[in-house]
């Protein structure tokens, strides 16, 4: 599970400025042993601090800044079993990936590939096939979502473009 990105070197003892993919930037003072890249490999950690708006982490062997140049723009990962425990209701991102999104009269649209965070609120890529979705994750549009079972129901004007920022079709890539 990803809680941040490397985006390069700070100073030069090694440390290495992380882009925050969490909610939770408290993590990082309790972490020993994160993962690196999509190889996921295991680093332990040596010290980390927050650094305006950002992780600086020390990782063990990685002393200088052209070892911290290797490791740019790649992932830093922790097991899902290490992740923070949601309260109810709430989600991470990356649990909706696959879910199979539906209208109340149940008509497929197709599955939930990507999640955009735009701020206001996120809006969910659903690629149906042919085309792709973008719909907005808010109250009024999302009539059900059920994780164990992988499927969401969608009001029928978020996916019609009942508005001028919801359900809009995008080229598909």
């Amino acid at each position: 599970m990803p809680i941040g990105r490397i985006v390069g070197p700070f100073g030069v003892r090694g440390e290495a400025k992380v882009e925050l993919h969490t909610d939770f930037p408290e993590r990082f003072r309790s972490l020993k042993r994160v993962f690196v890249g999509p190889a996921h490999a295991a680093m332990q950690v040596e010290r980390s601090r927050r650094h305006r708006g950002q992780v600086l982490l020390k990782l063990v062997g990685v002393d200088r800044p052209e070892d911290v140049e290797r490791l740019r723009e790649q992932d830093v990962l922790v097991p899902r079993s290490e992740a923070v425990t949601l309260p109810e209701g709430h989600y991470y991102l990356s649990d909706l990936l696959g879910i199979e999104i539906f209208t109340p009269d149940g008509a497929s649209l197709g599955t939930i590939t990507d999640v955009l965070r735009t701020g206001s609120n996120d809006v969910w890529v659903v690629n149906g096939g042919r085309r792709e979705l973008l719909l907005p994750a808010i109250k009024d549009a999302v009539v059900e979502l059920d994780l164990a079972a992988r499927r969401a129901v969608v009001e029928r004007w978020a996916a019609d473009g009942g508005n001028e920022s919801a359900g809009r079709e995008r080229p598909s890539r």
